[in-house]
């Protein structure tokens, strides 16, 4: 094989990937959308990452208090890929591709105990394990029946493709981090009434020196 052959041939393997990254990582639209190649992404370990108003995510906010514009509306989110190494007591995800998501946000909430809204800080990583067709997602689910703990430990199965929707898995996560029961820590109502009675007045006893007093005055 001549020179100029090879020449050719490597700067055509550059180029296919450089295009295999281009499109592993290409993001479509400014925020609305986000659509990878996970399966590109997980073999090149690259990463992503993006922003997207709560209000666009409208499975996550229904039933919510109405959302915050700005800075505070929005949805941080990142995805790392990665190629399975292997877990603790099982091989299952030896050689998978995975995707690391971590979704951090503050969503508004109503508190069910004393019913005023309030942001609930979200911050949840998730591991994802890229499978190809939906019949793969119910393997090994006799090993995890017999094993709760190793179950547990597992990453969650997804579909991935060529084209995978980052956002529907982004909103997903936000959904389950949301309790359905959420809670103030402390209920501002709570706290100003421990307040108050902290603050109470002691309960005034007679002075030792006045009831001596009057003792005197008696005799």
């Amino acid at each position: 094989m001549g020179s100029n052959e090879r020449g050719n041939n490597e700067q055509g393997n550059n180029e296919r990937g450089n295009n295999e990254w281009a499109g592993a990582a290409r993001l479509r639209g400014s925020g609305s959308d986000a659509v990878i190649d996970a399966f590109a992404l997980a073999r090149q370990g690259g990463s992503v990452q993006g922003t997207v108003p709560l209000v666009r995510l409208a499975r996550a906010v229904e039933g919510l208090p109405d959302q915050p514009a700005g800075e505070a509306g929005l949805v941080a989110w990142s995805v790392r890929g990665e190629i399975g190494k292997g877990l603790a007591k099982a091989g299952i995800a030896a050689g998978q591709s995975l995707l690391h998501l971590r979704v951090q946000a503050s969503p508004m909430v109503v508190c069910q105990r004393c019913n005023v809204p309030f942001a609930y800080a979200v911050d949840s990583q998730t591991v994802l394990q890229l499978v190809k067709s939906e019949d793969e997602l119910d393997n090994d689910l006799s090993l995890d029946t017999q094993d709760p703990e190793l179950a547990d430990s597992l990453p969650e199965k997804v579909v991935g493709s060529h084209r995978f929707d980052l956002l529907a898995q982004v909103e997903d996560e936000l959904i389950l981090s949301i309790p359905y029961v959420p809670r103030h820590p402390v209920c501002p109502g709570a706290q100003a009434e421990d307040g108050d009675a902290f603050q109470a007045p002691a309960v005034e006893h007679p002075s030792p020196f006045a009831v001596l007093e009057q003792l005197k005055r008696k005799d």
